[in-house]
């Protein structure tokens, strides 16, 4: 895991949430997120009734990952990663992280939508953190590792008979270097 520098604040996932605009996250309205990040702390199930009546739960809250379930078929992971020099705007330089934001939607095909923001959420193009192609993957992020996996969906590749084989799923580890996402 990457220690923080003294050189410059570090945010926490929590703040990341609490400044989060409504716009990202539909589902939760501010004080959804709120409640879910009091629940987690006081380690209670964090589910709460979202904007479309149904339930969402924060699953998973670290200093520096949050896990939702939006609901059956709808999952959103956030990290906050400290960034290379290079990769932050000028303006933000006080705070040298990006948060990289995974839509996941789907049941029995799912894809994934990656995202990446400054720590005030201003939206960053995807390229400059992730140089692998990524359409109609599945991403998810292992925290402890700091690694992005991307698997491929293979429901394009389908056997048209029962005697046709299943193309085996392709799973690409990408290791958080240097401010972006490289092969390690």
């Amino acid at each position: 895991m990457m220690l923080a520098s003294s050189a410059f604040a570090q945010t926490k996932m929590s703040e990341a949430l609490k400044s989060m605009p409504d716009s990202l996250m539909p589902y939760l309205t501010h004080n959804n997120r709120l409640d879910c990040i009091d629940f987690c702390e006081a380690n209670m199930k964090a589910e709460v009734r979202n904007a479309f009546d149904g339930k969402s739960e924060l699953v998973q809250l670290t200093t520096n990952y949050a896990l939702f379930r939006m609901n059956d078929a709808s999952v959103v992971e956030l990290c906050l990663l400290n960034a290379d020099s290079n990769h932050v705007d000028s303006s933000d330089a006080g705070n040298q992280q990006v948060i990289c934001m995974i839509h996941t939607c789907g049941t029995d095909l799912r894809e994934s939508v990656i995202s990446f923001f400054t720590t005030s959420w201003q939206q960053l193009p995807t390229r400059q953190f992730l140089s692998e192609a990524y359409g109609g993957s599945l991403a998810h992020y292992d925290s402890e590792y700091m690694e992005l996996i991307l698997e491929s969906n293979n429901y394009l590749s389908r056997p048209a008979m029962e005697e046709q084989k299943v193309e085996e799923k392709m799973q690409i580890k990408l290791k958080w270097m240097h401010g972006e996402f490289k092969k390690s």
